[in-house]
């Protein structure tokens, strides 16, 4: 039995298993592969400079050299890599799932094809990307730090938002346009005690170059699976 994902995965030789569960191998693959192509990226537009004044503006920004490093690294593997969607709507899989129009738009979507589901609706799984501003506030009620926990990691563990819905690991972006790394992590933080009491705190793993990178392991309330890996990719962006 062979697995092959057009997202990027290798071919798989797999036991005997349920037809609808992603080889857990498959799946580190098609994370791993994604955490890279963001890294280089995300190095690439830090060097070159941005305008870094909005969030939407910097993951436009992003796309260029996620294209850049998706094709180079496609012709250097000999593989089909699919260059992350950016502000893709969240698509309905079955009728429960239908919203009137109005689904929820994670900032970039990286989409594993399941060869091993034996339904329509496990068929597809989204690796979501969620990006935020980092730093000091921009005016009295937009509190970056904050907004990072309540309209970035909160959302995937939402009935409303379902980022991650069906997969194991998701990614937060960090774009720091102010204030250090250190002190943001401290806030972060304290913001998920009051917000989320019962995720853990982000915990940092390396720094490559201008990209720290955290880790998070969630225990999900409201979305499956439960056991969910939360990403953090922090890029300096500070003048």
């Amino acid at each position: 039995m062979q697995a092959h994902a057009s997202g990027g995965i290798r071919t798989h030789r797999v036991g005997l298993m349920a037809r609808h569960a992603i080889p857990s191998l498959c799946w580190q693959e098609h994370e791993a592969l994604y955490i890279s192509i963001f890294i280089i990226a995300l190095k690439r537009m830090s060097k070159d400079g941005c305008d870094a004044t909005e969030e939407d503006l910097i993951s436009e920004q992003l796309c260029p050299f996620l294209n850049d490093v998706c094709f180079e690294d496609s012709h250097r593997s000999n593989r089909e890599i699919r260059v992350p969607d950016w502000e893709k709507m969240i698509q309905p899989v079955n009728k429960r799932e239908l919203k009137g129009g109005k689904g929820k738009r994670p900032d970039f979507t990286c989409k594993l094809v399941n060869t091993f589901a034996d339904r329509a609706d496990e068929y597809e799984i989204p690796f979501h990307v969620e990006c935020k501003l980092l730093g000091a506030p921009t005016s009295r009620k937009w509190i970056l730090n904050r907004n990072y926990v309540t309209e970035g990691i909160k959302r995937f563990d939402s009935r409303t938002h379902e980022y991650g819905k069906r997969a194991f690991s998701g990614m937060m972006l960090g774009y720091i346009i102010s204030m250090t790394p250190e002190k943001i992590l401290e806030e972060v933080n304290s913001h998920q005690v009051k917000y989320c009491s019962h995720n853990p705190a982000i915990e940092f793993e390396r720094v490559r170059e201008s990209i720290r990178q955290y880790r998070q392991d969630l225990k999900r309330k409201y979305l499956k699976p439960q056991e969910f890996k939360l990403i953090h990719l922090w890029v300096d962006l500070r003048k």
